[in-house]
């Protein structure tokens, strides 16, 4: 008893961290047939200074913040991070033009920390445009347009 009693003050105090919620996710949205990046690099159509995140809540609108940033993998182009609000919204809307506005579905789960640390909730990326999306190395979501 007294061996588990002081496993566990040591995982305690030992100063692990603790994660907080993670709402947030990095993108590439990409060309269906030929894989080539729609938004930055050569072959892109979409500006990326012009997208919007944003979910509605009865008559408001709510943004979500997002920005453009670098790719850990060498070589690679760079990619849209996504904040996601806090409220949990499960329906995201992705306008990428005035004419073009997709939706992009999201799934909340909880995560067990551990007997140390709180609970936390994730943010999942699932479908887009009610086709379901990828997520690949380093936790980079693929949507494939």
């Amino acid at each position: 008893m007294l061996l588990a009693a002081l496993i566990l003050v040591s995982c305690c105090l030992g100063g692990g961290k603790c994660r907080p919620d993670n709402y947030s996710s990095r993108f590439r949205i990409l060309n269906l047939t030929n894989s080539q990046d729609l938004v930055f690099g050569p072959t892109k159509i979409y500006n990326k200074n012009l997208l919007r995140f944003y979910s509605l809540n009865g008559v408001d609108t709510i943004s979500h913040f997002y920005g453009p940033g670098p790719n850990p993998n060498p070589g690679e182009d760079s990619l849209l991070f996504v904040e996601f609000d806090y409220r949990k919204f499960e329906v995201v809307y992705v306008r990428l033009t005035n004419t073009d506005i997709d939706t992009l579905s999201l799934t909340y789960r909880l995560v067990d920390a551990s007997h140390c640390c709180p609970d936390y909730y994730s943010a999942t990326p699932t479908y887009y445009n009610n086709n379901s999306i990828q997520t690949i190395y380093g936790g980079v979501t693929i949507i494939k347009k």
